[in-house]
């Protein structure tokens, strides 16, 4: 099995493009994890790479766009709950 010195670029495919994950091993042996900064839980971490390897192997990028989709200008066709 081939393994990377690099945490996110297992089997040499760069899953953190970004930057925005960290992993580091704490003297106890236990693992710190943050992502932007915050701290997350391992499995967390575990799944956030899983989804990206999967992304991945899709042939898309493996991290979304958190850009939100535009639904245009106008009013629309769609009747809110107030409206009669």
């Amino acid at each position: 099995m081939a393994v990377s010195k690099d945490r996110h670029k297992p089997f040499g495919v760069d899953l953190d493009p970004n930057k925005d994950l960290t992993h580091t091993t704490q003297p106890d042996g236990d693992v710190k994890v943050t992502r932007k900064g915050e701290n997350i839980k391992y499995m967390d971490y575990i799944d956030i790479m899983e989804e990206r390897a999967t992304r991945k192997g899709d042939g898309k990028s493996p991290v979304k766009s958190e850009m939100g989709l535009f639904g245009g200008f106008g009013k629309g066709t769609l009747k809110k709950a107030y409206e009669k």
